[in-house]
């Protein structure tokens, strides 16, 4: 590459040297006499300059070569057996306030609630940095990094029901691997698979579909201490598996086998699967309008459309702490099963979508000591966006939902539980936008006494949010 620059720049001075200091010449042919004008009988033998001011050109060029050079030199060169390497960023950056609106009274511990009184700070919610090497057009490996540091919560979670991971704390913020796989294209008709650490069938469905705003608010199946009790969820983005992905233009769909916990699951519980029972999951979508090609790549400011979706988990060993063994290793091993509908309508002024699920967990060990013997979801969500100027859009969202809880036949815990989130976001640019939202969830156990029916998961989240793309 230099030295094809150089040379593209030689020839240049060289040619601006001829063009302004070049002095023709003419010779007769008979005498062979040198002339610098034209006449009679003599013949044009070309342009031609001066030996000294050439020297002088190339000895310019030179020096220009070097500072060019030493210009270069500050570059590095990427090298990869790929065609084509593509690199992106995602960062959720924000500053949160949570409140606990009312407190959990324990036996002889005092009050407790998820926050201990009012929580605020700034976070670094998700920091994704992520690099695609293509083969093709179409077949490419992937590998995501992420990293969070969110306000630590006294019991397990964070404010947006993430994990609560050892560095939330205090200390650095952690860096794991959120996706691994290669994508190979059309392996079947229309359909294409992930292999590695690879998107599970609903989530990323829903967050490029029909709920845009994981910056601030997890996707309602995947919401920790809503969905699902503290510390629980029902499914999230990512596990060790397969994934095969269908697209055409009415139809779409994603069916994968999976270990079935998720892909922090060793990290987290120390429950990573190590029986040979793994997890099947789906997505089945009907494409009214068309587009099912699309599917996640929509622009909702542009594009009509409108889906119908069905979606499940089966998941039997789904908390193998250790093999069946009859005794307390088993005691937190259960089966998982969920399944769902959801809709979404969008136009280019609004999006309007809901979903309602119904999910069950059943231990396998019933002849020792455990919490439950099985447990019943039952759930229901809407949430729409109006976009009445450009670049402005106004958020609303509301979930409702239930968790029965049964230990020989009787029912021990019965939670109710609704949330309700208010936003508005601003599209600074095609890279930024900004984000102010206030969520406010209520959630009471009836099997408790009166006085002490709240969960400790009510609380009021206030949160100012940045989401940055390149």
């Amino acid at each position: 590459m230099k030295k094809v620059a150089l040379s593209a720049l030689a020839a240049a001075m060289i040619s601006g040297v001829a063009s302004a200091d070049a002095l023709t010449l003419y010779s007769d042919p008979k005498t062979g006499q040198v002339y610098t004008t034209p006449g009679e009988g003599r013949v044009e033998m070309g342009d031609f300059v001066s030996a000294k001011e050439v020297d002088m050109q190339l000895r310019d060029l030179e020096s220009k070569g070097s500072e060019y050079q030493d210009k270069m030199s500050k570059y590095v060169n990427v090298k990869s057996k790929a065609k084509t390497l593509e690199f992106s960023g995602t960062h959720y950056l924000g500053f949160t306030s949570a409140n606990p609106s009312t407190r959990v009274t324990n036996a002889g511990a005092g009050e407790t609630s998820i926050y201990a009184g009012r929580s605020s700070g700034f976070e670094m919610r998700r920091n994704y940095v992520q690099v695609k090497a293509y083969f093709n057009d179409k077949d490419y490996a992937r590998v995501t990094l992420d990293s969070t540091k969110e306000l630590a919560s006294s019991v397990g979670t964070t404010q947006d029901g993430s994990d609560l991971k050892t560095s939330q704390g205090g200390g650095y913020a952690d860096v794991f691997v959120k996706y691994a796989y290669l994508y190979l294209d059309k392996v079947l008709p229309y359909t294409g698979v992930e292999a590695g650490i690879v998107h599970r069938p609903w989530i990323d469905y829903e967050e490029h579909n029909a709920w845009h705003y994981r910056s601030f608010n997890k996707v309602f199946l995947e919401e920790k201490g809503t969905a699902t009790e503290a510390g629980v969820d029902l499914v999230n983005s990512a596990d060790f598996g397969v994934n095969f992905q269908t697209k055409t233009d009415m139809f779409s769909s994603e069916i994968g086998i999976f270990n079935g916990e998720g892909y922090h699951a060793d990290k987290v519980a120390g429950n990573q699967q190590n029986s040979s029972q793994l997890s099947v999951e789906w997505r089945l979508t009907g494409h009214i309008l068309g587009d099912g090609t699309k599917v996640g790549k929509n622009d909702r400011t542009k594009d009509t459309y409108a889906n119908i979706s069905t979606y499940g988990l089966i998941s039997n060993n789904h908390k193998d702490d250790d093999a069946d063994l009859g005794g307390t290793l088993d005691a937190n091993e259960y089966d998982r099963s969920f399944y769902g509908i959801h809709a979404v309508y969008n136009q280019p002024e609004f999006l309007i979508a809901a979903q309602y699920f119904t999910a069950k967990d059943d231990k396998r060990t019933q002849n020792i000591a455990t919490t439950f013997d099985s447990k019943d979801y039952t759930g229901w969500s809407i949430n729409a966006e109006y976009r009445p100027i450009q670049d402005w859009t106004v958020i609303g969202r509301y979930d409702d939902y239930k968790i029965e809880s049964e230990l020989n036949g009787v029912v021990t815990s019965n939670i109710e539980g609704d949330k309700i989130i208010a936003g508005l976001a601003y599209k600074y640019n095609k890279n930024v936008s900004f984000i102010g939202s206030a969520k406010f969830i209520n959630e009471k156990d009836s099997k408790v006494a009166a006085k002490a029916s709240d969960t400790g998961e009510s609380k009021d989240v206030y949160m100012m949010t940045t989401e940055l793309k390149w």
